[in-house]
């Protein structure tokens, strides 16, 4: 009966950590400046103790340019419930399983999850002269030991291996070192018998997993001016991902899910989900009198079903081979706002607002989801209206 949803039961965990942090800020000169700090925790434990560095430079070698950047290692160590001996469960669609529903069981990790740790770096400049601000920064991330769960839908494809069966699914491996983390129908495997429809749950634990590194590229541009009496602001902001890497997921001695990059793809069965290698808006806004007027664009690139790659038709169904979603597109929204600050009255300030959000009305691009689209990249509300005033006494 608990097949879909299992049952929860109340719970409290507790965790002490034990901390000390310390920073200091040296002026070298006038247009140097540099900042240490570090940090010593402990959480006991199998978790252990930590203690991570971390430096950053200034330097305004003239009045318009800044150098700027930091070095450093950060922790985090795992929640209360991550090294609890408990058990929760969620839901997914399994393909092992053609897709349909099953119980996922996550349990904690009492024994050996311990921290996970990266080296982070970033270097930079800004540039600002006549009204006109311009900044750039790379930044890189490079994660080990990543707390995370063992991958459920990895899991269930290494079991479910054999021959296509005639159901579409294929015919389970009971001797696989992965069977005693899949419960199926009936709670035994038959070889021969046994198929991934038969799939009931699928066990996964609280775990330190593979390596993540990425990277990328933040810029922004600002630009004030007066124009006929008034404040004109044009501005934008952009990130661009250059890197997005899982390095091999090893589990039980076995390689369970191979190394890839996350950069570009929905990764909607792994992690961490949708990563577009592009996200900026930009904006013009202009002041007068009371009155501020802004419009702004909103733009996330597109990015590729991964479940989809190499594959001449994404799925199968009844209808016929689907291709819905292969390319999840770009989306583009265009929003204005208006504020307009009447005179005050016996100190009363009134603020009139209006809104017109996503005013071409554009839908978000087609994705192979239960809701049909995707929420890291699209809006699935059309063109909204929106009113208001705030009133301060």
């Amino acid at each position: 009966p608990f097949i879909f949803l299992g049952g929860t039961r109340f719970e409290r965990q507790t965790q002490n950590v034990k901390a000390i942090f310390a920073e200091v800020k040296i002026p070298v000169t006038t247009t140097l400046e540099v900042t240490g700090a570090a940090r010593f925790e402990d959480y006991g434990g199998s978790v252990g103790s930590t203690f991570n560095p971390k430096g950053t430079v200034r330097w305004n070698p003239t009045d318009w340019l800044v150098l700027r950047g930091s070095v450093g290692t950060t922790f985090r160590g795992p929640q209360a419930n991550q090294v609890a001996r408990n058990q929760i469960t969620s839901l997914a669609g399994i393909q092992a399983a053609a897709n349909n529903f099953k119980s996922v069981d996550i349990f904690g990790n009492p024994n050996d999850l311990g921290p996970e740790t990266a080296f982070t770096y970033n270097v930079g400049a800004v540039v600002s002269t006549g009204g006109f601000t311009v900044s750039v920064d790379y930044w890189s991330f490079d994660f080990n030991d990543r707390i995370t769960t063992t991958p459920a839908q990895a899991i269930a494809t290494s079991v479910a291996s054999g021959a296509v069966a005639a159901n579409g699914t294929r015919f389970a491996n009971c001797s696989s070192v992965f069977a005693n983390l899949v419960t199926f129908q009936g709670g035994a495997c038959n070889q021969g018998v046994t198929t991934g429809f038969d799939i009931s749950r699928v066990r996964t634990d609280w775990v330190n997993g593979p390596g993540i590194k990425t990277s990328g590229i933040d810029v922004a541009v600002d630009y004030n001016v007066d124009v006929l009496g008034g404040k004109l602001n044009i501005g934008g902001q952009g990130s661009f991902v250059l890197d997005y890497t899982f390095e091999d997921f090893i589990f039980r001695g076995v390689l369970v899910q191979s190394g890839y990059q996350a950069k570009g793809f929905t990764n909607y069965f792994r992690d961490p989900l949708t990563i577009s290698p592009f996200r900026g808006n930009a904006w013009i806004n202009y002041n007068i009198s009371g009155i501020n007027a802004r419009y702004q664009v909103r733009y996330v690139a597109g990015v590729t079903d991964d479940r989809c790659v190499g594959l001449t038709n994404c799925t199968a169904t009844s209808f016929g081979p689907v291709n819905f979603g292969r390319e999840v597109e770009s989306f583009t929204q265009h929003d204005f706002h208006l504020q307009y600050d009447l005179p005050p009255i016996a100190g009363v300030r009134t603020q009139l607002q209006f809104s017109v959000e996503n005013f071409t009305d554009a839908d978000p691009p087609a994705s192979r989801l239960e809701p049909s689209y995707d929420p890291f990249i699209g809006n699935a509300l059309g063109r909204v209206f929106r009113f208001g005033a705030r009133v301060q006494f």
